[in-house]
């Protein structure tokens, strides 16, 4: 008998829910709405529609409406008491409709309002008395308005609001009075508008609360160190100034985060600077000396293969010695914005020799890997193909060389011509290359700004294949001597380019070195398989990629110096 009486209580309580839903809920929302009753609150939804709001005070009257959404219904303008008799309203969504004005006081039967969404409509001006009233709202969303000024005093009043959405585009300046009233607040979103100033005082209303503050996509000018400093609770910033970062000292998130800088200097860790200062210097000097010593020796071979692979070294050579440019002019930069960086960050990174900087990287780097596949393919057809009439000759190698150049000097420099004022590509946005201090345009991590698949098609894909035929043409070369080794010694001429191959698979292998983790790293990221860590992205895009263009031209003497000393050996024999 227990367990009977038991079950039944179970089953009545288990229906409760359902019969207080359908109690409440019984009467039909107007034509184009649906509504829903979920533990008792009710919700309507009226979208794509012409319904006008004082349709559903009937339906109210019955089934009180604790949740209206009412997006895209085409509302232009409403009564002041039209929502005199939602009193039990605490969501309103009014998002994408085209409201043009809002009466004063017309949410003031509001009370209990918690959510206020009036993003994108056409707004221009909002009256002082709007929010008048809503004392427990803590949501309200003005995104994508016309607004380009507000009323002093207009967020009186709005003691409970906990978050602000003002991403409006047309704010210039935040006055001293704005947010008046906003003492609980603790998120404020003003991205991607055209804030130029922020006068003393703005944020001290919520100095103690404010959490979390967004400012991309503003020109900030005009503002106090202090305005910030005073932001004693605040844990998020993002803007696009890494000064701030500097002003609000150590908080959890602060963007935009720049992992070779600190505030004083642009590169934080000295010995960065100085390693590449004189992997510069030494780079620069042995490329000079590769470059001048090709140039004025004299090849009296017939060997056309050996007159083709000196075209290719040089060529290696000249865009080794742009990576030296590079590298002076990053810690040329780094001592001379030492113990001030973060004051010039933004005017170094928008500057064009930080762009200038950056384009010779990518040239230097993408034409280091392109004169390699030509390089290796041409071994590996002399090798296992010793008697083909299709050889690369000088003529060939000059013509594909020349227009490889040419496409490499076009993409590295693409992105740099926004900096003319005349020219305005605007998927590489304003500053392609100055993403970071350094002026890499890296895709190492998962941050995504303006190009940054023009980076992964450069850096990854074509460095990947690049590699790919490299590996190929030496996995080659090594079958077809090993296979035929017995006959090739044999052969004098043979001998002599299995010799060369084997130096040249030092330099190959050198840049493979440089150039494979980068490559490897890059698809992690992208495929986030792993995150880098910041110290080795450091370490890696000015270290590592640079140090192969300080290598190979010593390499190269190494190189010549024992062929010199060999053939000297051999003639007084």
């Amino acid at each position: 008998m227990s367990t009977t009486i038991f079950k039944i209580v179970i089953v009545v309580i288990l229906s409760l829910p359902f019969s207080y839903c359908s109690s409440v809920c019984e009467a039909t929302c107007p034509v184009d709405c649906d509504n829903t009753c979920v533990n008792g609150s009710g919700s309507v939804v009226c979208t794509n529609s012409s319904t006008l709001l004082t349709k559903l005070g009937d339906y109210h009257a019955t089934c009180p409406i604790k949740h209206l959404d009412l997006r895209t219904t085409q509302i232009g303008k409403f009564p002041s008491n039209v929502f005199s008799e939602f009193t039990a309203l605490q969501g309103l969504t009014l998002r994408a409709n085209k409201i043009t004005a809002i009466p004063d006081n017309v949410f003031s039967a509001l009370r209990g309002l918690n959510k206020l969404n009036l993003r994108v409509q056409q707004i221009s001006t909002l009256p002082v008395c709007m929010f008048f009233g809503l004392t427990s709202l803590e949501t309200l969303v003005l995104k994508a308005n016309q607004l380009n000024t507000f009323p002093d005093k207009l967020f009186v009043g709005l003691t409970s609001l906990k978050e602000l959405n003002l991403k409006v585009k047309n704010i210039t300046t935040l006055t001293s009075n704005m947010f008046d009233g906003l003492t609980a607040l603790e998120t404020l979103n003003l991205d991607k508008n055209a804030i130029t100033t922020i006068e003393p005082g703005a944020f001290s209303y919520f100095s103690s609360s404010l959490s979390i503050l967004r400012l991309e996509g503003n020109p900030l000018q005009i503002y106090r160190d202090n305005t910030f400093e005073e932001l004693i609770n605040l844990k998020k910033l993002y803007s696009d100034f890494f000064r701030l970062c500097c002003l609000v000292g150590k908080i959890e998130i602060c963007k935009p985060k720049d992992v070779f800088s600190s505030c004083e200097d642009l590169l934080k860790k000295e010995v960065l600077g100085i390693l590449m200062l004189v992997i510069g210097i030494l780079s620069v000097i042995g490329n000079v000396v590769v470059i001048v010593a090709r140039r004025l020796r004299k090849d009296n071979s017939k060997n056309e293969f050996n007159k083709v692979q000196n075209i290719l070294i040089t060529n290696l050579a000249v865009s080794d010695l742009l990576m030296a440019v590079y590298l002076i002019i990053i810690s040329s930069a780094d001592i001379h914005y030492r113990g001030r960086y973060s004051e010039v960050a933004r005017v170094w990174k928008n500057s064009f020799v930080c762009s200038f900087a950056g384009a010779i990287s990518t040239l230097s780097g993408e034409c280091s890997v392109f004169t390699l596949m030509i390089l290796s393919i041409d071994r590996a057809v002399n090798i296992t193909n010793p008697f083909t009439t299709k050889r690369l000759n000088r003529t060939k190698c000059r013509i594909i060389i020349g227009v490889g150049w040419l496409v490499w000097i076009v993409l590295s420099f693409l992105p740099v011509l926004n900096k003319l004022s005349f020219v305005n590509i605007s998927y590489f946005g304003e500053n392609y290359y100055g993403k970071d201090s350094v002026c890499l345009a890296l895709p190492l991590t998962r941050s995504r700004w303006p190009g940054w698949e023009y980076a992964i098609g450069i850096s990854i894909a074509f460095n990947g294949l690049g590699f790919i035929v490299i590996a190929v043409s030496y996995l080659t070369i090594f079958f077809s001597v090993k296979r035929l080794g017995a006959t090739i010694k044999s052969i004098k001429r043979r001998e002599e380019q299995i010799r060369r191959v084997r130096k040249c698979s030092l330099i190959v292998f050198t840049d493979f070195c440089c150039w494979f983790p980068i490559i490897l790293m890059g698809i992690c990221s992208e495929t986030e398989t792993w995150r880098i860590p910041d110290e080795i992205y450091v370490w890696t895009a000015t270290f590592i990629i640079t140090i192969n263009s300080t290598i190979n031209p010593y390499l190269y003497t190494l190189f010549y110096m024992c062929t010199c000393t060999k053939s000297s050996m051999q003639s007084t024999l």
